[in-house]
């Protein structure tokens, strides 16, 4: 049941409180009935009252009238109420004109109703209004608590906010990325939550936001378990979006952050595991890790791997990102600040991992894909880089590792023709000995000069590195050009 509005009045106290003629009756909302007879009762209003008068004070005149419609109009009155019988037997053509010109509806109380009959109406009305909303708050409450506790809480509580609203209810990871969403297809609402995400992380778990969202309001509070944000829930709907309901939304935000808890609770006994699998391939231990990795279902390492080292605010947070970035990442969180990772060869790219951190002072080092055997060195040597570089740092793999050079060598194997492969493989056999090179080949030296030039503007890459030319002379062995 929605609050008293002047139809529902009229329609409720049938010929007590009628329209005046040629005047319609408007679906404003009725926020309380006034009495007064002052001509400036504006000071005494607070906007959206139905005005009671008997005229008593009324002005005689056009002119008068027409200042007393504007006052009360200015003051924002939903409708003025003329009381017939003790001064005015028919509302005064002057009164008339005035409210018609001001578009302020003007009703009439016949003279055998009392003005008490029309606020007792009001009232009782307001009254059941106001019950009604407590009851589907509650309702609504019950209902999210019933949710929470279904298979799935996170869906089923999104699903019930979202159809009580109604309207749309997304659940968003830390960093803003959408975890869940109801209804599922959200396209215009989803954009823009992640800046609003963005702000509130720097304000804490005790943050909260509103703002439009298109045609629809929306609120955005935080998901806490103890002093962390775990993520976030909006909400949004056409309708705005009073206190009542913003506390609905917080329950539901409260139900989801428990789930979080019981979420991180297996997901410990999950990252646990992961994190013993990763150390006993950093302590060299790889069967042991490979056998562990098996019989707990854990990604298992395979013969190479890079080593992902993040340093910062929450090496936690860092945890929950990167497994996002990366589901098939191995983490150890060393301290509260650092932690390192153990990810396979397809992982995602540095620019989708760093905009997922949301903390702009991490540093992230990351190496090129190293042999299980050599993770623990590298781990050592790249936090040691993380420690010492600068806050907000990346330091990724440099050009020319290992997958690089096999990638060109591919292409350079599928494309290029059989005497410019002869020139290369003749450099890198004699260790860039052009002399020696020419005569294996019987070619004049400017002639391989040439060619190993055209090869190397096809590999793209630089043979004056020794470990690039090292790389490249290995891979095309494993080709069997070499």
């Amino acid at each position: 049941m929605t609050a008293p509005t002047v139809a529902s009045l009229c329609s409720g106290l049938g010929h007590h409180l009628v329209p005046a003629a040629g005047f319609d009756v408007p679906r404003t909302e009725v926020t309380a009935v006034h009495i007064s007879e002052l001509t400036e009762p504006e000071a005494y209003l607070s906007g959206g009252e139905l005005l009671l008068t008997t005229g008593l004070a009324l002005p005689v005149d056009e002119a008068g009238c027409a200042a007393y419609v504007d006052r009360v109009r200015g003051a924002g009155v939903s409708a003025l109420a003329l009381g017939l019988g003790p001064v005015h037997q028919e509302p005064p053509e002057a009164l008339v004109t005035a409210c018609r010109a001001a578009g302020l509806p003007l009703l009439l109380v016949p003279p055998a109703t009392p003005f008490l009959t029309v606020t007792r109406a009001y009232w009782t009305a307001q009254s059941r209004s106001t019950e009604q909303r407590l009851n589907d708050v509650v309702a609504a409450h019950r209902a999210l608590v019933e949710a929470a506790v279904a298979p799935d809480p996170a869906g089923s509580v999104l699903g019930c906010l979202a159809r009580w609203l109604p309207g749309w209810a997304v659940l968003l990871h830390p960093d803003g990325s959408v975890d869940l969403t109801h209804p599922p297809a959200l396209d215009a609402e989803l954009r823009g939550l992640q800046e609003e995400v963005a702000r509130l992380g720097v304000a804490g778990i005790h943050s909260s936001a509103a703002f439009p969202v298109g045609d629809d309001v929306a609120v955005v509070f935080p998901l806490a378990v103890g002093d962390q944000v775990v993520g976030y829930l909006a909400a949004g709907s056409a309708r705005q979006l009073d206190a009542a309901r913003r506390r609905v939304v917080l329950t539901a935000a409260t139900l989801l952050s428990l789930d979080a808890v019981r979420r991180r609770q297996v997901e410990s006994a999950r990252g646990a595991t992961r994190r013993c699998v990763a150390v006993l391939v950093d302590l060299g231990m790889v069967d042991a890790a490979r056998r562990l990795a098996a019989a707990s279902g854990c990604p298992s390492p395979t013969g190479e791997a890079a080593v992902l080292v993040v340093r910062g605010r929450d090496s936690e947070l860092f945890v929950q990102a990167v497994e996002r970035w990366c589901p098939a990442a191995l983490a150890v969180a060393v301290d509260r600040t650092t932690a390192w990772f153990l990810l396979p060869d397809d992982h995602g790219t540095l620019d989708d991992l760093r905009r997922r951190l949301v903390d702009p002072t991490a540093s992230v080092v990351l190496s090129d894909l190293v042999s299980l055997a050599a993770v623990g060195r590298v781990r050592a040597r790249l936090q040691r880089e993380s420690a010492a570089g600068e806050p907000g740092a990346t330091i990724a793999p440099r050009r020319g590792t290992r997958q690089e050079v096999i990638r060109a060598v591919d292409g350079f194997v599928a494309t290029a023709g059989v005497d410019l492969r002869a020139a290369l493989v003749a450099y890198l056999r004699h260790r860039g000995q052009w002399e020696a090179a020419s005569t294996a080949l019987g070619l004049h030296r400017n002639t391989l000069r040439y060619r190993v030039g055209r090869a190397m503007e096809e590999l793209g890459l630089d043979l004056d590195d020794p470990d690039v030319a090292a790389e490249a002379w290995l891979a095309l062995r494993d080709r069997g050009i070499g």
